[in-house]
């Protein structure tokens, strides 16, 4: 199964998107900060990144930068609450579970997340 990138904003996200992901087959490697990123960028091989929705634009923008340094190419699934920070990423408007693995399925299959899933 996909190993996937998942950066969140607070230690109880991090645990609590693991824990969903994990449930769903997926393997994760989390980080919560910009060092952690660039730590996992490093030595990890994933398939995609997934960037959490409590991040301020310019840190979402920060984060993505880097992941793409490490990761040329890689799909980002961005969460977000009102619109999209990163250009050019995948994103998606809601934080129903169902719907983020809906959308992280699209994009490991090469489809486009524009907003909502469903």
């Amino acid at each position: 199964m996909a190993k996937i990138l998942s950066v969140a904003s607070s230690k109880v996200l991090q645990t609590t998107r693991e824990l969903l992901l994990e449930q769903q087959g997926f393997s994760v490697c989390s980080a919560l900060t910009l060092a952690d990123v660039e730590a996992l960028g490093q030595h990890e091989k994933v398939d995609m990144a997934l960037i959490g929705h409590g991040f301020p634009g310019l840190e979402k923008r920060k984060i993505a930068h880097l992941v793409n340094n490490f990761y040329p190419g890689l799909p980002i699934l961005e969460m977000c609450f009102h619109s999209p920070e990163i250009p050019g990423a995948d994103f998606i408007l809601s934080d129903s579970p169902h719907e983020l693995i809906t959308a992280i399925q699209m994009v490991l299959a090469g489809r486009r997340v524009r907003g909502y899933t469903e």
